[in-house]
């Protein structure tokens, strides 16, 4: 999060600062700037402020401003001397916009000879220096600052090597190790970059010149994994920023603190999130407290309701804020911030409503998304981030299509979303992210052909994903998540070779993604995500291997990945994934030794698998998928020569009796209803 300083005149450019000041806290960016021009008390702490900026932006217009007290010989204003300010810092990004259009003439200085000949100078200093922005209506001034920032200021801190080796090491080292908490970590870029920013916020106040012990402390302790002082040093500036909100008699001033408090709130959240999910929610809920006109703070509040599984609470928080960006969207029709924010809330329903297995009201969600996405984008279709915005609300109704079973419309959607992740790639190849859209867009696509059968349109897909993955790893071999796409793009490749047949180009694939997994997982041996890919890829070389016939090797790959998700599940027993996943390797096994006539050994295996799917299925009766795994181990007992007929017989009616509940009840999957296999068993 960078401080940016905003510097103008401020009678005549009011609307000017209030849109500027806005967005920049809304790019998640702290806002810094003088409030009065009161030459007796401001000026020097103008001048000390923009000392501690990042950047500095420069608003001028028709008007010089107020001239500075003394000392001041050359009767320059406080706006000039800020300029000065800013110039004096090493490394200062500077901005300038050059205000052309004027509101009212009555504030400007235009019948002043001699100030007028002072402000002439000055935007004759600046133009010369900076190669300033024209802005000639109020609404050209957002997106030049835009534009003019993202060249002056990069504010992505994931790009920093260092912040993301701290985030890898943070969500590895997660207490809960919820999935739904990981997956949010993940996969919710919002929440990263919140976190990214409060890592990147405290590496930078420890490296900054008169840093404090507690500051350098709080830094220290973030590379070794404890975030507990970085969180307290930011609840003490969220602290102070309340303060001076609560303090303050200029409704600007205070709007800009409890803005900066907020900001601190979620940056606080997100450190949270990793040790103490109570806290976390705790910290977000302040953070809408703090400002609640900002629909991020509700957006992100929900987003904690629905990583712990509280989708009542999720749904109800992106309402509210629904019912707030729908009424700011009405009465602003032409502010493209406040359609995205709409868009956002459409997005974050539609989500709960996957989640409930509400499926036709979450397409309708995703569907008022994507109006909204293509308005925008047929408004502006130079503008890359609506663009992309619209690729992936293509993506969301496809996701939506699939789980409906309507693979051609999935397809067609699908295919939407390809186009504009081609031209946005073919646009800027050396972009990383188009580029790792596209490849997730071909992946997507190949998935729906291997749904449909078609699995030559499958691989052809699956091999432009790989194409795009290998080029990105081979750029940066040190990037582990472009390492872990090739990984999982090899997997994809290795699948469709094994459905047509192809068992040594599927296991060469296999292989190479696993020699990926395996310096991943020896890279960070603490990282749970990568261990569980890693024996994921055992799984797949046994199952090739027991395909070719080559049962001693299968047993060896299986073994080997029960190795690893023996040691996660006794890491954290309450992880659901991870002792369903053990429950998965010991059928694995207790398969093989069933082919290898160790029929001991294989009851062993499926006692051991049955008694872990029995526990998780007591758990959580509504769990549809851990009961309809204890029926498939019924399946395996059910025709386990080594038990007597009565016992298989007594394995078989259970198996059949859970899937006959499952189906009466509505929720039996289409593709997991194995009824006739036990019926004919039991015939039999």
């Amino acid at each position: 999060m960078a401080r940016i300083y905003v510097s103008s005149t401020k009678a005549d450019l009011e609307a000017e600062r209030a849109a500027v000041l806005d967005w920049i806290a809304r790019r998640h960016d702290e806002p810094v700037h003088s409030y009065v021009a009161n030459t007796d008390t401001v000026r020097d702490s103008c001048l000390a402020d923009v000392a501690t900026c990042d950047a500095y932006v420069l608003l001028i217009a028709s008007r010089y401003g107020t001239t500075a007290a003394e000392p001041n010989p050359e009767g320059r204003s406080i706006t000039e001397l800020e300029y000065e300010a800013a110039l004096r810092k090493p490394g200062m990004r500077i901005v300038v916009l050059l205000v052309e259009y004027v509101s009212d003439p009555r504030l400007t200085d235009l019948r002043n000879k001699a100030v007028y000949g002072k402000l002439l100078d000055f935007r004759e200093r600046v133009g010369a220096a900076h190669r300033p922005a024209q802005i000639d209506t109020l609404a050209e001034l957002i997106p030049a600052l835009e534009a003019a920032l993202a060249a002056a200021v990069p504010r992505d801190p994931l790009a920093d090597p260092e912040v993301q080796k701290i985030i890898t090491r943070l969500t590895a080292q997660s207490v809960h190790k919820d999935e739904r908490i990981e997956a949010l970590t993940h996969e919710n870029s919002e929440l990263k970059a919140q976190l990214a920013a409060a890592i990147s916020r405290t590496l930078g106040a420890a490296a900054a010149p008169g840093a404090t012990a507690a500051q350098v402390g709080a830094a220290a302790a973030m590379r070794a994994g404890d975030t507990a002082p970085a969180q307290a040093l930011l609840r003490g500036e969220e602290q102070a920023a309340t303060d001076a909100a609560l303090a303050s008699d200029n409704p600007e001033a205070e709007r800009a603190a409890r803005r900066r408090a907020a900001g601190l709130a979620r940056e606080r959240g997100a450190l949270a999130m990793q040790t103490d999910v109570a806290a976390a929610m705790e910290a977000f809920q302040e953070a809408a407290a703090h400002d609640p006109t900002d629909a991020w703070n509700g957006f992100f509040l929900g987003d904690m309701h629905v990583a712990v599984g509280d989708l009542a609470a999720a749904q109800a928080a992106y309402l509210a804020v629904h019912d707030q960006v729908a009424a700011r969207a009405a009465a602003k029709p032409q502010s493209d911030d406040a359609a995205r924010d709409l868009a956002a809330s459409y997005n974050r329903i539609g989500a709960v409503r996957v989640a409930q297995g509400d499926l036709p009201s979450a397409l309708s969600a995703f569907e008022a998304d994507l109006a909204i996405a293509e308005r925008l984008a047929a408004r502006d279709p130079a503008n890359t981030q609506w663009q992309r915005d619209l690729s992936v609300s293509h993506n969301k109704i496809g996701d939506v299509r699939v789980a409906q079973g309507d693979l051609p419309a999935a397809l067609s959607t699908f295919e939407a979303s390809l186009a504009i992740a081609e031209r946005l790639a073919a646009r800027d190849p050396a972009n990383t992210e188009w580029q790792r859209d596209l490849s997730v867009s071909h992946n997507r696509i190949g998935a729906v052909r291997v749904a449909q059968g078609d699995l030559p349109a499958a691989l052809s897909a699956f091999k432009a994903s790989l194409a795009i993955a290998e080029r990105l790893a081979a750029r940066d071999p040190a990037n582990t998540e472009w390492q872990r796409d090739l990984s999982v793009s090899h997997d994809r490749f290795g699948d469709v070779r094994a459905a047509q047949g192809d068992l040594p180009a599927a296991l060469s694939a296999f292989e190479a993604s696993l020699a990926i997994r395996e310096r991943l997982a020896a890279r960070d041996p603490a990282n749970t995500e990568w261990q569980r890919d890693l024996s994921v890829s055992h799984d797949r070389i046994g199952d090739v291997r027991v395909a070719q016939g080559d049962l001693p090797a299968a047993l060896s790959a299986f073994e080997a990945s029960l190795a690893i998700r023996e040691r996660l599940a006794a890491r954290d027993p309450a992880n659901t994934e991870w002792q369903r996943d053990l429950s998965v390797s010991h059928d694995r096994i207790g398969d093989v030794r069933v082919k290898h006539g160790d029929l001991p050994a294989a009851l062993s295996a499926f006692e051991a698998s049955l008694a872990i799917r029995e526990r998780l299925a007591t758990r959580d009766p509504a769990n549809a998928q851990w009961r309809i795994d204890v029926a498939v181990s019924c399946s395996r007992f059910g025709t386990l020569p080594d038990l007597s007929s009565d016992t298989r017989l007594a394995h078989l009616r259970r198996g059949l009796g859970i899937l006959d509940e499952l189906a009466a009840a509505g929720r039996l999957p289409p593709n997991q209803d194995s009824r006739d296999w036990f019926k004919k068993r039991l015939k039999g």
